[in-house]
């Protein structure tokens, strides 16, 4: 499978103990990538790797 799809990274401030200028920073992972990959509730980890300006993302 291959397809691309340009998407938003959000950027958001985290609460509770997170110290000051904290950024929490979030991708939505589109449902039919998850599926591709065999991503589950039970079976939920991943892999995620910085290579040549990518962000490669693999099933653990």
């Amino acid at each position: 499978m291959e397809y691309s799809k340009k998407m938003r990274v959000l950027f958001n401030k985290p609460g509770g103990t997170a110290g000051k200028g904290s950024m929490m920073v979030r991708v939505t992972i589109p449902s039919e990538f998850v599926k591709a990959l065999e991503i589950t509730p039970e079976n939920k980890e991943v892999i995620v790797s910085l290579k040549d300006n990518k962000i490669i993302i693999e099933k653990a």
